[in-house]
């Protein structure tokens, strides 16, 4: 019974949802149509099946028995769920594609005739494994390529969103397959028993978009944020020496690591547009004039506690005047040649050099991406 109630509140909630985000859409005309009818498809079956146990709902025919040929609509589902999340664009023509899989088997069902359980359990085993490689394999290769234009805290909820996806679906994978492959039960068992082993992760991810509602609204991905500090992305600093302190500088190590902390706080907040105009040679010294330590200081913190070179810290700090000024709106009245020139880049090709070296797209890509 309380199995029953838990799929019944679920699905209610799940709808309940999939109302939100309709009503989002009307509000700001932008929605996540994948993870809208992911939420609608999920939440109805739930709740018809809910229905039906509890013998409040009489006809089960509509979706509870034919639950198997709807387990086909969700893998590509849940694929194209997480690419529009992160922003990966695809074409009709190919969203098409991988839904004739599931509009075959719902012609074959219907004019031909049922497929027997375990003959659909095996089909249903080998798309799904099919699914979880492109899943995966989209995410991690978006995001390696694409893992600097979001936010740290962004790039925390792509991961859990991935991990969430592939939670659901390898759910429903596994007691499917379980219960077509290893338990001698009716079909109707079957799916009672698929149902109610798979309502604990449900209940979860409902909790967990109640605590997230960015995700319900397709907010938490927008990658244009006014505040950003890029310097803290990119990770410039680190508190512990990168490398081992040679004998003549240790020494000044001893006098600098009482204020190591407070000197490394103030280089990460430095404002890039101080010393972007300075050459390699006199950087160091610029720096020293907008932080007042001493240049000595500085050489030791460029020489231990940064990951870059000096030329490459100079240049990305340029990168990241640039993105701050992109994120500003300098590109709607400026062209990127002026862009680059104006963060005091030697020529075009060193700034779509260093830009996509650290970005993983061109300026006029990102540019793209974040609006």
């Amino acid at each position: 019974m309380l199995l029953y109630l838990s799929n019944l509140l679920i699905g209610f909630c799940l709808i309940l949802i999939s109302l939100a985000i309709l009503l989002n859409y009307v509000r700001t005309k932008r929605i996540n149509i994948f993870f809208f009818l992911l939420i609608l498809f999920a939440g109805f079956a739930r709740f018809q099946y809910g229905l039906v146990s509890l013998e409040i709902l009489q006809d089960s025919k509509p979706v509870v028995l034919r639950v198997f040929i709807l387990l086909f609509a969700f893998p590509p589902l849940y694929l194209f769920c997480l690419k529009t999340f992160i922003g990966v664009k695809t074409t009709y023509t190919k969203t098409l594609l991988h839904f004739s899989f599931f509009l075959l088997i719902v012609v074959y069902r219907f004019y031909i005739g049922a497929i027997e359980i375990k003959l659909l359990g095996l089909i249903f085993f080998v798309y799904t494994c099919f699914y979880y490689y492109l899943l995966i394999n989209s995410a991690i290769k978006y995001l390696r390529a694409h893992h600097s234009i979001y936010t740290q805290q962004q790039l925390i909820k792509v991961k859990q969103l991935t991990i969430w996806i592939l939670a659901l679906s390898i759910n429903n994978f596994i007691f499917t397959i379980y219960f077509i492959f290893f338990n001698s039960s009716s079909k109707q068992e079957v799916i009672h028993n698929m149902f109610n082993s798979t309502v604990i992760v449900w209940i979860l991810f409902v909790s967990y978009l109640f605590f997230n509602p960015g995700i319900v609204f397709n907010e938490v991905f927008k990658k244009k944020d006014l505040n950003r500090n890029f310097s803290k992305d990119f990770n410039i600093w680190n508190h512990k020496a990168l490398l081992k302190i040679e004998p003549q500088d240790s020494a000044l190590d001893t006098i600098i690591r009482k204020n190591s902390t407070q000197l490394l706080e103030d280089l990460q907040q430095l404002k890039p547009e101080l010393i972007i105009s300075a050459n390699s040679t006199k950087l160091i010294a610029e720096i020293a004039k907008h932080l007042n330590y001493p240049k000595s200081h500085l050489k030791f913190a460029i020489k231990y506690h940064c990951r870059f070179s000096q030329s490459d810290y100079l240049n990305l700090m340029r990168l990241i005047h640039a993105l701050t000024l992109i994120n500003n709106g300098y590109l709607e009245n400026y062209t990127i040649e002026t862009l680059g020139e104006q963060c005091h880049f030697n020529s075009r090709t060193s700034f779509y050099r260093h830009f996509k070296r650290h970005m993983g797209v061109s300026p006029s890509q990102y540019k793209t991406l974040i609006e």
